[in-house]
């Protein structure tokens, strides 16, 4: 964050350093929000109006995603089920015997008891396309002796974990507009790879060459071209400072100044 800025201005050639009148300059960002579809070609813009009380100085732009189908836990479901709860369904197995029509039947019977917003078009379809993998905390268990070796029915209950997609696989264009002065702040999008960094935190962000100041009531576009079959939320953030008590904005100190005098 950008730290607090104290500009000391002249309102008048004959102006005294005891009435000199100040500038305050406070952190601030502006953020942008996308759903990402997972379909390449998809156009989407954002925009955000920069407030009436002053202008705004962005010095630099970063972003971070969170995967729509979160990690979780499960395990195997038999298609024939004998009665009783449900930690005594499930009968010792092997790694290797494990059919994958149990994990499908796991993985769904999983969903439906997380959470409607893994159901659908994010269910059983994007987590086999994202991937599976075998519980950290019962891996090593399970692997001691995967062709013989027994796992015990607190361990079966647990024996997978979803895989999130992928956040450092995400790709996408982005441009920044001006919308009142109709400014492009590049010659075309530019990739998220090339003007920002990785978003598995290999530079997730880069400052501005020269930093870019929006006026009061100005709004700014930022338009997003999705690359990669990546699914979930997209936060970009632009970095910088307001700066209160500028001559256009309604925290001007020369109205102030004036109002005090009246």
């Amino acid at each position: 964050m950008t730290p607090m800025v104290r500009c000391k201005f002249s309102s008048g050639a004959s102006a005294s350093p005891g009435n000199t009148p100040e500038r305050r300059g406070i952190p601030f960002d502006y953020a942008f929000r996308y759903e990402l579809r997972g379909k390449p070609g998809n156009v989407i813009n954002s925009l955000v109006t920069i407030s009436i009380e002053a202008t705004f100085t962005a010095v630099s732009i970063g972003y971070g995603v969170v995967p729509k189908v979160q990690p979780f836990i499960f395990g195997p479901e038999p298609e024939i089920l004998p009665p009783g709860p449900s930690i005594l369904r499930l009968a010792p197995q092997t790694l290797l015997n494990i059919p994958l029509g149990d994990i499908f039947r796991g993985l769904e019977r999983q969903l439906s008891a997380t959470s409607t917003t893994l159901k659908g078009e994010t269910g059983a379809d994007a987590v086999f396309k994202n991937g599976l993998k075998l519980n950290p905390s019962v891996a090593e268990l399970a692997l001691q002796d995967p062709e013989n070796g027994l796992l015990a029915i607190d361990v079966l209950e647990r024996l997978f974990q979803v895989v999130g997609s992928p956040s450092e696989l995400i790709q996408f264009k982005y441009a920044i507009f001006d919308e009142g002065s109709g400014r492009e702040f590049q010659s075309e999008p530019i990739l998220n790879i090339a003007g920002l960094g990785s978003a598995g935190g290999e530079r997730p962000f880069r400052y501005f060459a020269q930093p870019v100041t929006f006026r009061p009531r100005s709004t700014i576009r930022m338009e997003v071209t999705e690359v990669s079959d990546f699914q979930g939320e997209l936060h970009v953030s632009l970095h910088g400072y307001k700066v209160l008590g500028g001559s256009d904005s309604p925290t001007a100190t020369s109205q102030r100044s004036s109002t005090r005098r009246r």
